[in-house]
């Protein structure tokens, strides 16, 4: 086998593993699941992986970091501040909506494995790289504020606020659906209505 589909197979791994980790959770998933669904040995999860644990971890990283490369490309064009927010808003619900599950899974593994917490804080929270994600967002917002176009307000508050509109909206989606009895393209109509709504929120309370 030459290094280009071992290359393909690694990645294929990653993919099939991600989406039974979202699906049926972390505890649930087995390697020998993963290898059966992408049609290769459980020795080559391994060979690549070396353990469930590792393969989760890669997954989780590779999607903050990709994440944060959007973050930073866009604080750094030339678009305004209520631009960049509005597509970080239609970012994050689009990946939502492809992924509708991911926020269950994510917070399930956060609330309940504190290992995973302390994972999270040593190779993300205390990550000079990621840190600087971080600086240049505030450093943005504190020159909206100086200019007077920013209300008073941490950078800290804004994602907490974009992300639990964002969060909640997802994580109410099995009552919106089957309390109202929704059908699919109507929670799809919701979700959008939803990213226009949440856009709207936050854009308008950071308005002096």
């Amino acid at each position: 086998m030459n290094h280009y589909n071992y290359t393909s197979m690694e990645d294929r791994i990653k993919e099939v593993a991600q989406r039974l980790f979202i699906e049926q959770g972390f505890a649930a998933t087995s390697t020998t699941q993963i290898a059966r669904e992408v049609g290769c040995t459980q020795a080559l999860v391994h060979y690549y992986y070396r353990t469930k644990e590792n393969l989760f971890r890669q997954i989780f990283l590779d999607q903050v970091h990709a994440a944060l490369e959007v973050i930073a490309e866009s604080l750094n064009s030339g678009t305004s501040f209520e631009e960049f927010l509005t597509n970080a808003i239609s970012l994050y619900f689009d990946t939502l909506m492809q992924n509708p599950r991911l926020p269950y899974f994510v917070l399930e593994e956060l609330i309940s494995n504190p290992e995973r917490r302390a994972y999270l804080r040593e190779n993300f929270v205390k990550k000079t790289s990621y840190a600087m994600y971080y600086m240049q967002l505030d450093a943005r917002v504190r020159r909206e504020q100086a200019a007077g176009r920013m209300i008073k307000i941490e950078t800290f508050d804004i994602m907490m606020s974009i992300v639990s509109l964002t969060v909640f909206t997802f994580l109410s989606l099995p009552m919106y659906r089957d309390l109202l009895e929704r059908t699919d393209d109507q929670v799809r109509d919701f979700l959008l209505h939803r990213k226009t709504e949440v856009t709207r929120l936050v854009l308008n309370g950071l308005r002096p």
